[in-house]
């Protein structure tokens, strides 16, 4: 099992490495280590949840407002 900080290094490398976007790279370290995506959420760290959330926000993939029902905050924030 991964740990947090393990997951995060992954991502970042993978970031650097090649040109992917984070969500990509995330589903690669996910898919890499058998995990499913959706537990990939206890593992992200406070700056990869930054990155997607820019990311997403670029592509109006999510509305910015902190408490819609298409906002990150209201994903990480669900146990």
């Amino acid at each position: 099992m991964l740990t947090k900080k393990e997951f995060t290094e992954k991502v970042e490398k993978l970031l650097l490495n090649k040109n992917v976007d984070v969500m990509s790279a995330i589903l690669k370290i996910c898919e890499d280590n058998l995990l499913e995506p959706e537990s990939a959420k206890r593992l992200l760290s406070q700056p990869l949840k930054e990155k997607l959330e820019a990311e997403a926000t670029g592509l109006n993939m999510i509305n910015r407002a902190k408490h819609s029902r298409a906002s990150l905050n209201s994903f990480y924030s669900e146990k």
